[in-house]
């Protein structure tokens, strides 16, 4: 298969997982990361309307701000397949997406030298169209789920934060 073809189908395959996804209510709302009509300016913009709503009312603002390190390096690969075989994509498109993870290999540039290739045994493609909204869908998503807390993400960037409206809240 050509690179183009296989941009091609990459950006199909991500086209119809998105839609999957969406359709079972798996995307964080509040993910501004890789997703059509989102981006870094609309996270700071919401988490900015957030507290400044919360300063209008008078009520304190606790946050957390986490950047998850290398995190889109560290994804294991095979954590990744059940997760995304879990989410209702169809079977054939959890094997294409096995082949566009497994057996990857990389080397480092510098000038005009070439690093020896060695093999890539766990993350997600950078640069590609499947890869970030792999890393998003398996693991940055599944955080929004277990938390009362407002989120926004952009990609692997966090801000967690809530109104402090009394005792209990600082909890």
């Amino acid at each position: 298969m050509h690179n183009k073809e296989l941009y091609d189908l990459e950006h199909v395959i991500a086209g119809y997982a998105r839609q999957v996804w969406k359709d079972r209510d798996w995307l964080l709302e509040g993910q501004h990361g890789f997703r059509p009509g989102y981006s870094f300016e609309s996270q700071i913009i919401t988490v900015c309307q957030d507290i400044s709503d919360s300063l209008d009312e008078a009520a304190r603002l606790g946050a957390i701000i986490i950047d998850f390190s290398k995190a889109f390096d560290l994804v294991p690969h095979d954590l990744l397949l059940k997760k995304v075989s879990a989410s209702g994509v169809d079977s054939r498109v959890v094997v294409w997406i096995r082949g566009f993870l497994i057996d990857r290999y990389q080397r480092v540039r510098v000038g005009r030298h070439n690093s020896e290739e060695v093999r890539v045994t766990s993350g997600v493609p950078q640069g590609s169209v499947l890869g970030p909204l792999l890393f998003l869908r398996c693991y940055v998503n599944v955080i929004w789920r277990n938390i009362e807390k407002k989120l926004d993400f952009f990609a692997d960037d966090c801000v967690i934060y809530r109104k402090i409206l009394n005792i209990k809240d600082v909890k």
